[in-house]
Parts: C-alpha cells; structure tokens; sequence
C-alpha cells in the first residue's frame, strides 16, 4: 500500500495454535522491496503484524493480514493503489515477483481472460470460492518455481487495469489439488480480492489506505471494517481434493495430505506471458501511473 504498511496473506504469518488466532510475536519478518522490475529498494524490518480477525485456516477464509515497517529509513516513499471497485477492470494481469538473495529477479507477468469454464471448474474444486465468488478470483494458471523448474506454483498477485491505470487487486490465497501432486497436477489456484478490507486495514492503521477507482457514478465502496467471506459449513473440503496454502514454494509433492479417492476433472491449463517492454510497463505503471486516489 504505501512504503511503511501494505497487506499479506495471512496464511504466510507464524501461529501459536491451529486456529491462528494467537501470532508467534517471536518470528522475525522483513520486507524486500521493488522499485520496478530488477531495481531493489532494499528491505525492511516489520514492526506488527496483524491478521484479519476473521480469517479461517481451514478454508482459507479472510485471508488477509496488514504488517507495518520501518520504511527503510525514510530513504524512498511510493504508493501502490488498491484496485477499489471489480466493474473497473477491463483486463487481469497475474504476477509473480521473486528475488534470489538481495536481488530481485525479472517479474513473470501473464494476462487472463476469465471464462465461465474456469469459474465452474474453480467452483467445483472449492466451497468458499463457490460460496463467495465476489470476494475471490481463480483459475489455472501457473509459472516455474524460482526454487524448482520442474515445478510450477501460482501466480503471487492479481492486478487489474483500467486505460492506462493498474492498481492491485488481489492476493495469493490457497489452491485446490486434484489427486497429490501440487507441481502442475489438477490444480485451481485462488486469490483474495481486497477492496472488501480496505475498511479493516484503515481501522487497523488509523489512516486512510490509497485505493483506485474510475470516477463514475456507480461506485459503491464496501465500508465495512467487519466485513467477512461466508465460510463453508462442514465438511468445508470436495471428496478428492486437497487444499493447501502458505509458502507454496517449499511444498513438496510427497507432503501433499492424500486425497482418496482421486476425483476427475478434465479441464486444461492455461498460460500465458508478456513481452520484456510490456513487463516494464506494468510494474512501473504500478508505481508511477495511477493519478486517482481517496
């Protein structure tokens, strides 16, 4: 969000108990931080982390987290805009960013269309994704693991563009696995929208958090600081499917709990890329373009 506070999904923070309601004050975060592309801003240490008190690590539910940091000193200040309102979308841009050591790789950046064929398949695959569509995006995308080639992992975050603005839309959440195998098997990918808690993370903050949004009418803006996902009664999971989240990254295939019996699904993956220029502008324009803010 801005260069002292921004959200994580809060299936990435450390727990004292099963139901995560009690944060490991004991673990160390820091924040890396890109300025565009292979340029770093270096990294900071988080100073709180704050899960939404409504979050399920169940299903997965609410799964958002605010963390606040030093900001590096004061040695750079940036904005990076909440896409506020879903009708505003005239395209998707799925992103994975990564970094080896202090550097920064070049980010993957991959357009989507979505299709009432993924949303059936995704919707099958998932109950708190049938139940809140609204709330949630999905499909089956996939890129190549920095830490595994062979093994391809979801995208981290979901931007939306509208003309020549791009704001942040969504956020890595959990993905629903057919069978064992998270590395490219029969796998739905899903991602937390966050223009529903953008009232929770001000109410956190205490300051007003950038959001964009196309000056029209028909904006509504959702103010509720309480606002939850509806969670899925038990049993929360589909026979034949697993559901997994968290640092995806170090998931190996053989830690995957076995899902028996394996259910059918028969949709095919889609993929996709973007040439270096258009990468550029993108994560820049992330940055730098966005003019409209509350």
């Amino acid at each position: 969000m801005r260069n002292t506070y921004g959200f994580v999904a809060a299936s990435c923070l450390d727990y004292l108990d099963k139901d995560a309601k009690s944060v490991n004050q004991s673990t160390i975060y820091e924040v890396a931080i890109s300025g565009g592309n292979q340029v770093s801003y270096g990294t900071a240490m988080v100073s709180k982390v704050t899960p939404n008190p409504r979050y399920d690590p169940k299903t997965f539910a609410n799964n958002l987290a605010v963390v606040e940091f030093t900001g590096n000193g004061g040695r750079y200040e940036f904005v990076n805009y909440i896409a506020s309102w879903r009708p505003d979308w005239s395209s998707m841009y799925y992103v994975r960013r990564s970094m080896v050591s202090t550097m920064w790789n070049m980010p993957v950046v991959a357009p989507y269309t979505e299709s009432s064929e993924d949303l059936a398949g995704c919707a099958r695959a998932n109950r708190l994704f049938l139940q809140n569509q609204k709330d949630m995006m999905c499909n089956k995308m996939s890129t190549p693991s920095p830490l595994n080639s062979t093994c391809s992992v979801p995208y981290g975050s979901v931007y939306g563009v509208n003309g020549v603005n791009i704001a942040i839309a969504a956020l890595y959440s959990h993905s629903a696995i057919y069978g064992d195998n998270v590395c490219g098997g029969n796998v739905y990918n899903y991602y937390t929208v966050m223009e529903n808690y953008v009232h929770w993370a001000m109410s956190v903050l205490k300051t007003r958090v950038p959001v964009y949004h196309s000056r029209v009418a028909e904006y509504t803006e959702n103010m509720n600081p309480e606002y939850t996902m509806t969670i899925p009664g038990q049993p929360s999971d589909i026979d034949g499917v697993k559901v997994v989240g968290g640092d995806i990254y170090r998931i190996k295939t053989d830690e995957v709990p076995k899902a028996e019996p394996e259910a059918k699904e028969g949709e095919k993956e889609k993929k996709g890329g973007l040439s270096i220029p258009a990468i550029v502008a993108i994560v820049l324009g992330a940055l730098l373009v966005l003019g409209l803010a509350l």
